[in-house]
């Protein structure tokens, strides 16, 4: 789908809902790996609606498994991506 910053949380959790079924299946992993991100980022402590209830906790652990599956499945060149860190400059 492609969150971005003009996305709604209602965007997010119908792709996440979408995308459950991710297991075996790189593009649903990615889908469901982008809106667990955007969720983590734009989250209060839970998010509750009709019953249901979703914790932050269950969605880190579930982003862990699900980018383990992405980083496994993908071609090595999708996955040799820059990091968000610099370099420790060494002064002499």
């Amino acid at each position: 789908m492609g969150l971005d910053s003009s996305s709604t949380l209602q965007d997010a959790l119908d792709q996440y809902n979408n995308n459950l079924a991710w297991e075996g299946n790189i593009t649903k992993a990615k889908n469901i790996l982008e809106a667990i991100r955007y969720l983590l980022v734009n989250r209060g402590q839970s998010l509750s609606e009709a019953g249901s209830n979703l914790t932050f906790e269950s969605l880190k652990e579930m982003q862990a498994d699900v980018k383990a599956f992405v980083d496994t499945a993908s071609p090595r060149s999708e996955t040799k991506r820059a990091t968000f860190t610099r370099p420790t400059l060494t002064r002499y």
